[in-house]
């Protein structure tokens, strides 16, 4: 509407003009003087305004063109990564190694898609390299090499990876658990529960899990008491919380408390450890003490006849295993336990060896078990010794 306003009126002009002929303009420099009418000029103007507005066409037309290449471009950069995220689902080398020879004209030397595709497609270090120092890329280069280290057992440049990461980015859980579990690994305790605060703060933990690992942790810094007081049902905590113990009856106290959570025989031997000196009747009286919230469990009845047992109470530490035995499976402690009542209570060698038989068949229920690999150990440790998984081990 607006061009043709503009047309009408430049008619309008031109036409008055050519009525009203005798409008001249004198023009004059550099030494010449030209006089020019009043309608030739407006019709020069008009002309060089007409001839600029038909110019705006072909840009226009030029801008289009543009406009498909790049969605053109565009749609061939997708095909392309969409082809990619299909090699890595499907794994397919014959696939990768294609992409990697279309990859020319797909991306211009400087886009950092390029950089992605080479490191999915091709990973190696070159290519992470050259991610961590694209400033939105950085955490997947860092990630690559890191992963890279970690795959070659260079502990080096897994820290090294970590470590930049970290500083870019404390935030980021495959970076603070990855330099928690290398912590663990160097027997950087200090480190280690540095970590995993962080790794708590930042949710990536439940609080469950924290107040396990700080134990253990506090445990291989040599602080029982503390390591106990968060763990309370970890044998082991307790066993060595009591024992840095001033006065028997606190040990007593915490090994009592202990025993509730995991009746284990290990809490039994140091509890009854501290009545060595007492006698008879005193260390039956503390054991009754211990158990007495399930006196006939399985392991109540097991530290009875272990306790008969060494005090040569021959009938009742038979008597007890007998109950054991009508109510619970046969271990190699009961077994061992029966062996040595028949032998030095009745003297009766060979049902003591048939009973040795027996203990060598049956299996051992007490014990450390990884929840990893499923082996057995006798002793707590932050690492299993079977599979190097670190905090996996429980008792039972």
């Amino acid at each position: 509407m607006l061009k043709l306003i503009v047309f009408l009126l430049s008619l309008f002009v031109i036409g008055f003009l050519i009525v009203h002929d005798n409008w001249m303009i004198t023009v004059s420099g550099f030494g010449y003087e030209a006089t020019v009418s009043t309608v030739f000029l407006v019709c020069l103007i008009l002309l060089v305004f007409y001839l600029l507005h038909l110019m705006k066409k072909p840009l226009v037309w030029l801008g289009i063109m543009q406009q498909k290449m790049s969605t053109a471009r565009y749609i061939k950069r997708e095909n392309y990564l969409i082809n990619v995220l299909n090699y890595v689902l499907n794994h397919d080398e014959n696939l990768a190694r294609l992409l990697l020879k279309q990859q020319k004209g797909v991306f211009s030397k400087k886009d950092v898609q390029s950089l992605i595709v080479k490191a999915i497609l091709a990973p190696n270090q070159e290519a992470f390299e050259a991610l961590t120092k694209q400033e939105s890329f950085d955490l997947a280069g860092w990630r690559g090499l890191y992963l890279s280290a970690l795959k070659k057992g260079d502990e080096r440049m897994q820290e090294k990876a970590l470590t930049a990461a970290f500083e870019n980015n404390k935030t980021v859980e495959w970076v603070v658990d990855g330099l928690y579990r290398l912590s663990l690994q160097k027997s950087d305790w200090e480190n280690a529960l540095n970590y995993l605060e962080q790794l708590k703060k930042n949710g990536f933990i439940n609080k469950e899990t924290y107040i396990s690992r700080k134990a253990d942790l506090l445990m291989k810094q040599n602080q029982p008491v503390e390591a106990f007081r968060l763990n309370p049902a970890n044998v082991a905590f307790a066993v060595q919380a009591a024992a840095a113990q001033k006065t028997p009856q606190k040990a007593a106290d915490i090994l009592m408390k202990a025993w509730q959570l995991t009746p284990a025989k290990e809490i039994y031997e140091a509890y009854m450890a501290l009545y060595t000196s007492e006698s008879s009747a005193k260390k039956m009286k503390a054991l009754k003490k211990l158990i007495a919230d399930n006196p006939t469990s399985r392991q109540a009845l097991s530290a009875v006849a272990d306790t008969t047992v060494r005090l040569e109470l021959w009938r009742d530490a038979k008597e007890t295993i007998q109950v054991y035995l009508s109510t619970y499976p046969l271990t190699k402690n009961i077994a061992c336990l029966m062996a040595k009542v028949v032998r030095e209570g009745w003297h009766h060698e060979e049902e003591a060896r048939e009973w040795e038989n027996k203990e060598a068949e049956a299996e051992d229920l007490a014990g450390w078990l990884c929840v990893d690999c499923q082996q057995r150990t006798s002793e707590w440790n932050i690492v299993c010794p079977h599979c190097n998984a670190y905090h996996h081990l429980i008792y039972g």
